[in-house]
């Protein structure tokens, strides 16, 4: 998947229903690999729309670093809030608006694959993300969390 495919339904996605303004999010959320040809790995949260990704976690195999990137609006700040099981911690992050849809942005953060919160997603497969008054509730993904994360470490 390109990054202007991801970016683009990013976009779809939070403007066809999935900003949930304060709402859990949980319906029909799956996790799959979706890796690049550049080499990029890729974990992409979605639901069964084809335009309804809310997360994606990406990383070069082997060099230690994931990105997590959330879909935001203006407003929620850039503050991203993870947790697995009772592992949290807040990261800020960097937005970067979206070229195609005004008021929407990506938000990045960038975190070494050995952070205690992903350490515990690979670990439980647990996880739940909160941008502003968004709450993303992911179903279980220790196969493949666990999978992705291994080939992103060091």
């Amino acid at each position: 998947m390109s990054q202007l495919l991801i970016v683009g339904t990013l976009a779809a996605a939070l403007l066809g229903g999935g900003h949930t303004g304060g709402r859990a999010d949980r319906d029909g959320l799956t996790w799959s690999r979706d890796d690049a040809p550049d080499r990029t790995a890729r974990l992409v949260l979605a639901g069964p729309e084809a335009d309804s990704v809310r997360l994606v976690l990406e990383c070069t195999p082997g060099a230690g670093g994931v990105d997590v990137i959330v879909r935001g609006l203006r407003d929620d700040g850039a503050v991203v809030e993870l947790h697995s099981g009772k592992t949290w911690n807040r990261y800020p992050g960097v937005g970067a608006p979206d070229d195609a849809v005004d008021g929407v942005f990506n938000i990045r953060v960038r975190l070494s694959a050995a952070d205690p919160v992903l350490a515990r997603l690979a670990d439980t497969g647990q996880l739940r993300v909160v941008l502003g008054e968004r709450r993303i509730h992911a179903p279980n993904s220790f196969a493949p969390a666990h999978d992705f994360l291994k080939v992103c470490a060091r």
